[in-house]
């Protein structure tokens, strides 16, 4: 509960909102702009020949792992170290890419996937020329006599039958292009793989892995070297973002801060906690994102509908993802004037979070962040439970190095570091308080401290 006495009345909007800006770094009241503003999805181009990783980040911490490659068929480290993101997963498939990526950087990088969508779907989205492609279909009975051992052949790879060449567009060209110089098709993505081990000189050596399967797979097609988790290498990389990285997650962060604005500034007009997700999700998908998920009035559940009232103060997170990176952004709703002691919290955690905002820096410890917001609230003289938990944002709503869930995770001992994108959750966690109060920013780690990714917006909406 809150230590000190009540207050005098707070009536006016502007009040409101000038009692719970973040430090003078508010934006205007005028919480409708963004509703007015035409979305638009952006142009992800530089995609098409900017690779995501940071190359001599990862092969620094492959060394340290003692791995001569990583081996990846989880989809986002797939798109990780390849810019593409496995269509086939998206329909329910597994495994339906592989990446190998060498710590040699004398060594091409490898992409195993299926012969149809390289022709299809990745060809018109790379120009990368630092890659070999290994496309596989389904396996064609054995000829008679044949071991067992033996690769069966490959069914031929589908592609648009061709009735004028003289029609054809330039990507029509382009996929037949790509498609031809491609390695040539084998029976399935396991005998794929084994074809770029070889070819890149891997199959004796150590490699690292992110999915159990992958050793079966590899056991199965004879590897015979050590193979170790790889998962961390991965994330550990990531831990600090490549400037393609940032470049890709202030999209994501500003498209999803500007739905989650537009959508709280209709909440009253929407009426009830299910509309404003929809309405969020729509807005996020009219900007190019697409909705993950969103915490409203303290739950996530999307079975839940409960109206929205005068005099309620209501949390709102937000989280949608441009091109699988990810937003994340929290904030209250005001609808009208709630309960004193709301208002008190949600001055008080706009406070805490701007005394963090201020002390983040490359160095600082994961384990010091809540400290700093609980001796805020110290100074404040307010007793409230507030998580200010911290995580690194990304390709994951959690991107940062940690164990299987099987096994204890000490992500406290993480270490802040420059380029790091960063969340700090300040969700009130009180019950009978009057209301549910959140908030949350996207900070980009610098050396000497830390800004926003995103248009930092007032942290209470008053509609």
């Amino acid at each position: 509960m809150l230590k000190h006495g009540k207050p005098a009345a707070v009536t006016r909007r502007d009040a409101l909102l000038g009692a719970t800006s973040l430090g003078g770094a508010a934006l205007s009241a005028d919480l409708g702009a963004a509703a007015r503003v035409e979305p638009s999805p952006p142009d992800l181009a530089f995609l098409k020949n900017q690779p995501l990783v940071n190359a001599d980040r990862l092969r620094f911490f492959m060394r340290e792992a003692g791995l001569d490659a990583v081996v990846v068929a989880r989809p986002a480290n797939v798109f990780y170290l390849s810019n593409h993101w496995p269509q086939l997963d998206r329909m329910g498939w597994t495994g339906a890419a592989i990446a190998v990526y060498p710590a040699d950087p004398k060594r091409p990088i490898a992409l195993v996937m299926h012969a149809f969508l390289y022709y299809y779907t990745h060809s018109p989205e790379s120009l990368f020329t630092d890659r070999l492609v290994f496309p596989y279909t389904q396996p064609g009975a054995l000829p008679p006599g044949a071991r067992a051992d033996q690769e069966p052949p490959a069914a031929p790879g589908r592609s648009m039958r061709v009735q004028d060449e003289s029609r054809m567009s330039d990507r029509d060209r382009q996929r037949a292009a790509a498609l031809a110089t491609a390695r040539p098709t084998s029976a399935d993505a396991s005998w794929a793989l084994a074809k770029a081990l070889r070819e890149l000189g891997l199959q004796h050596s150590v490699v690292g892995i992110d999915d159990p399967e992958l050793e079966v797979t590899l056991r199965t097609r004879g590897f015979s070297a050590a193979i170790r988790p790889g998962e961390n290498v991965l994330r550990r990389t990531r831990m600090a973002k490549s400037e393609v990285e940032i470049r890709l997650m202030r999209l994501a962060a500003q498209n999803n801060m500007t739905a989650a604005m537009a959508a709280a500034s209709q909440a009253r007009e929407l009426g009830s906690t299910r509309l404003l997700r929809s309405k969020f999700f729509s807005e996020a998908a009219l900007r190019g994102n697409l909705g993950v998920f969103m915490v409203v009035n303290g739950t996530s559940t999307e079975v839940l509908d409960e109206p929205i009232r005068e005099g309620m103060a209501l949390s709102i997170d937000c989280v949608s993802t441009c091109r699988f990176y990810h937003g994340d952004f929290a904030r209250t709703i005001f609808v009208g004037e709630p309960a004193a002691p709301v208002q008190r919290a949600a001055k008080a955690i706009a406070t805490a979070w701007g005394d963090i905002r201020s002390q983040l820096r490359a160095g600082l410890r994961f384990a010091d962040i809540p400290r700093l917001g609980r001796e805020s609230l110290k100074k404040q003289g307010v007793d409230l439970n507030v998580s200010f938990t911290p995580h690194s944002v990304g390709l994951f709503h959690t991107d940062h190095p940690q164990p299987s869930l099987l096994m204890p995770r000490t992500p406290e001992e993480l270490v802040l570091e420059e380029n790091m994108i960063l969340s700090v959750d300040c969700p009130v966690m009180e019950s009978g308080l009057g209301g549910t109060l959140h908030l949350e920013d996207l900070m980009l780690i610098r050396k000497d401290g830390a800004e926003a990714i995103h248009d930092v917006a007032t942290s209470v909406v008053v509609v």
